[in-house]
């Protein structure tokens, strides 16, 4: 099994009704390619940006297939890979595409994250320096 986790940041804010729709076309794909993961979303008030934290599971040529068309989707730009790997068993396997929109408050415990968004979060991403980010998104499964 391998995995992708990476950020991003939304080209324009994300509303609740574009963000549904992303995800209902994104758990109809995963499922059909037994690809599994979580998305979380947060809006950054300070900086006016919305952010993406994702991971994917799945066998590799499916997550190689996945990965092309999130790097080439131009609904969001500076994707940055934060970690990959293998696995033998699966992370999130009770989700096609879990989802958090998630607040201050959710983030303030994963200390490379509590900032996400602002421009030293940026920074550490760019640089490779965000950890915990598989334990930050565990911590909203289950």
């Amino acid at each position: 099994m391998k995995f992708i986790v990476y950020v991003s940041q939304a080209v324009s804010p994300f509303d609740t009704a574009e963000l549904r729709q992303l995800l209902d076309r994104s758990r109809t794909r995963n499922t059909a390619d037994g690809i599994t993961g979580l998305l979380i979303y947060r809006y950054n008030d300070d900086y006016g940006r919305g952010n993406f934290l994702q991971v994917l599971e799945g066998p590799e040529e499916r997550i190689e297939d996945v990965w092309q068309r999130i790097a080439n989707d131009d609904r969001h730009h500076s994707v940055i890979v934060i970690e990959e790997g293998s696995s033998e068993r699966r992370m999130f396997s009770d989700w096609s595409m879990g989802f958090k929109n998630v607040e201050d408050s959710d983030l303030r415990d994963f200390p490379g994250f509590a900032d996400m968004g602002s421009d030293a979060f940026w920074r550490r991403a760019e640089n490779n320096a965000l950890p915990e980010a598989i334990d930050l998104l565990r911590s909203f499964y289950g």
